[in-house]
């Protein structure tokens, strides 16, 4: 009975799951914003935070933000002064303000193994206030109907293909979709 008691206990060590997270230490992030401005990038990401009240979940957010010389480190300061883990896998869109297209090669390069559903969308206004102008995650995907996403960015840039991005604007209290912008032009 020593014996398999013994046993018993080793495999628990052995074996027991350490990449166990408990959910209030996750900071499931739904929307990234990035801003460039003249010298630096600003990175905001949008956590969702379900909250049960009696018989339903609804849902609040809260937002990080931090800066940096250039998107990688940008991205690194925020994730480093985020208290909890942050999890992509629920990544719905990467809204951009930038009038450089080559943005999106520095995002290729910072989420090259990380997953790669989410949709791109640029927009020309402030995306701080383009991230808290819905109170649903989803509401930017609801606004184009051609979303594009980050892998078929990938394989267009491989490709040398061109591709349409949507742009969206936040203009007197209402955020709509504006145009489409081109990638894969000689000048990108």
């Amino acid at each position: 009975m020593k014996k398999f008691i013994t046993i018993l206990i080793f495999l628990i060590v052995t074996f027991s799951t350490t990449s166990y997270q408990e959910l209030n230490q996750l900071a499931i992030i739904t929307n990234i914003g990035i801003n460039e401005k003249k010298d630096y990038y600003e990175i905001i990401y949008q956590e969702i935070v379900p909250l049960k009240e009696e018989n339903k979940i609804n849902k609040k957010y809260k937002y990080y933000t931090n800066k940096g010389s250039n998107l990688q480190r940008a991205f690194l300061k925020l994730n480093e002064d985020t208290t909890k883990y942050i999890y992509f896998d629920h990544l719905e869109n990467i809204v951009i303000n930038s009038k450089n297209k080559k943005i999106l090669d520095e995002l290729l390069n910072y989420f090259d193994k990380d997953i790669d559903s989410f949709n791109i969308i640029f927009t020309d206004s402030n995306v701080s206030k383009v991230l808290k102008y819905s109170n649903n995650y989803k509401y930017l995907n609801n606004l184009i109907d051609d979303n594009i996403s980050f892998r078929e960015i990938k394989k267009a840039k491989l490709e040398n293909k061109n591709i349409k991005i949507p742009v969206i604007r936040l203009k007197n209290n209402n955020l709509s979709f504006y145009k489409y912008i081109k990638l894969g032009d000689k000048n990108d």
